[in-house]
């Protein structure tokens, strides 16, 4: 069922795709739009794969079912129906307290066709702004840092922005990962085109690894050096990545610098610094300097994810 059809052709470039399960803990994150106000000037579509059958219906494969068993399968499949366009009325309403338009908020209750992971994929490189999902979701254990779903849609996702909405207070401080690369750069453009001149605290972070871990005390001066090489790429990344914010709106005063050294982890020293300055959102590039093809996210960028369990982290 879809409430407002929105046509594959359509112009999405300013919409925000919102994929739901119904738990409550998805419409957590129906609360983080309403939280975070730089997100209103968007069109949304709150998007949900429905399937009318219980999940546990796929393990009996082809499997026939008794008369009684299908009336009962049939009566789970109605139940559901109307529990979700319930809960996809609820949040369209919550949007709407929260100051968006009501023509721009669309509900798409799409069956399942591929499986929950490929369908929500498939919808999502329909040229969205950006897809809205939630790290777990209905009956993912509780000590998983992410369901399966929201993992294989990290990781088979591409071209299209990813925010992962967490449970920290919303701020309005983010933290960006510059790094030099183009993906820093594009997250840095990407936050530059959200926040604009909405009074948001922007904290550039980069994080230069302690070498002599490896190397050992002898060669402590060799990295020491091999690291000053390194530091003036940093500060050329920076100084670009301040005049992005600057140029679309963000204060000079609003935008500090952040350079860690001597560490061995540069996912964790980021969380650890984003934690320090409260900040609510971590904004990193899918994948950083190394940008290995064979990877579709970068290991720095998976470790923040994990790390930072609790806050909003954007993969761009």
């Amino acid at each position: 069922m879809t409430e407002n059809n929105v046509n594959q052709k359509e112009d999405n470039s300013n919409t925000i795709l919102i994929a739901l399960d119904g738990s409550e803990r998805s419409m957590k994150t129906v609360e983080y739009l309403y939280d975070f106000k730089a997100f209103r000037d968007k069109k949304i579509v709150l998007y949900h794969i429905f399937s009318d059958v219980p999940e546990s219906y796929w393990d009996f494969g082809n499997t026939s079912f008794s008369r009684n068993g299908a009336a009962q399968i049939k009566g789970w499949g109605e139940q559901r129906r109307f529990t979700m366009d319930e809960f996809m009325g609820r949040a369209k309403n919550i949007l709407i307290t929260a100051g968006y338009k009501p023509q721009d908020i669309s509900i798409i209750i799409q069956e399942r066709q591929k499986g929950i992971a490929r369908d929500i994929i498939a919808e999502a490189q329909k040229g969205y702004f950006a897809l809205l999902i939630r790290r777990r979701g209905y009956g993912a254990l509780l000590h998983m840092i992410m369901g399966s779903t929201t993992t294989k849609v990290i990781e088979k996702l591409s071209g299209t922005p990813i925010l992962l909405a967490g449970l920290n207070k919303i701020l309005n401080s983010i933290m960006i990962g510059i790094d030099g690369s183009d993906g820093s750069e594009k997250a840095v453009e990407f936050t530059a085109n959200v926040v604009g001149n909405k009074n948001s605290r922007i904290v550039l972070c980069t994080v230069l690894r302690d070498f002599d871990i490896y190397t050992g005390d002898m060669n402590r001066k060799n990295v020491s050096d091999s690291v000053d090489c390194v530091f003036e790429d940093v500060e050329i990344a920076m100084k670009r990545a301040a005049q992005i914010l600057q140029k679309a709106g963000v204060k000079a005063a609003d935008i500090e610098r952040k350079i860690i050294t001597g560490v061995g982890t540069r996912a964790g020293a980021i969380t650890k610094a984003a934690e320090e300055e409260k900040c609510d959102t971590i904004v990193l590039g899918r994948r950083g300097r190394s940008n290995v093809n064979d990877f579709s996210i970068g290991r720095v960028t998976w470790k923040v994810i994990h790390a930072a369990r609790e806050m909003t982290v954007w993969i761009i």
